[in-house]
């Protein structure tokens, strides 16, 4: 009878740590794939918020952008973010975002001072 018990036990745990096998390498997969979502998000707002610095912080004085991307670049250095060409690319579609807005806003400005009279 113990014998049985030992076989079913045995048994048992090979069922524990097959399954254990199988589903450890699942479970990473998701929480890498949804760990890096979140991350590529969060390094998206810190682009943007030190985008959005940089251009109110060096607009008058930078007109060609470079010491605005290096703010950019130093500030998410500084919070430990790889400086990629990924990141690089986000640097830029968060000026374009800006730039667009701004010409948004002056296009505003114009029609409520003109009145809406061209």
């Amino acid at each position: 009878m113990n014998d049985l018990y030992e076989i079913i036990g045995n048994l048992l745990a090979a069922v524990v740590v097959g399954l254990l096998a199988y589903l450890t390498p699942k479970a990473k997969a998701w929480f890498t794939a949804h760990t890096d979502a979140a991350t590529q998000e969060n390094i998206w707002k810190l682009v943007q918020s030190f985008a959005r610095s940089a251009e109110q912080l060096y607009h008058d004085q930078d007109p060609s952008g470079e010491k605005r991307q290096q703010f950019v670049q130093e500030q998410l250095r500084a919070m430990g973010v790889a400086v990629t060409e990924a990141v690089i690319n986000m640097i830029e579609g968060a000026v374009w975002e800006i730039n667009t807005e701004n010409k948004k806003a002056l296009v505003q400005t114009k029609e409520i001072v003109s009145g809406g009279a061209e």
